[in-house]
């Protein structure tokens, strides 16, 4: 919700489901990484851009979570 990525909520659950897989994978994904994870998914709002940014950021919340259980 931060980088106002929903939207009509077309793609949201297949984005967010993919999102998390990726991340199960690859907890620091780069932006190639994040485009071909979510290739499959279609958004009808072409929000896009702010999917890869909302992404990089769940990916420092987990990092920084991992690090403060450590």
């Amino acid at each position: 919700m931060e980088e106002d990525v929903p939207q009509c909520g077309y793609c949201q659950s297949g984005q967010i489901m993919s999102a998390v897989a990726l991340l199960s994978k690859k907890p620091k994904p780069t932006d190639a990484d994040i485009d071909d994870a979510m290739s499959g998914n279609i958004c009808r709002c072409g929000t896009y851009q702010r999917i890869r940014k909302a992404i990089h950021r769940a990916a420092s919340m987990q990092t920084g979570k991992a690090k403060s259980a450590a």
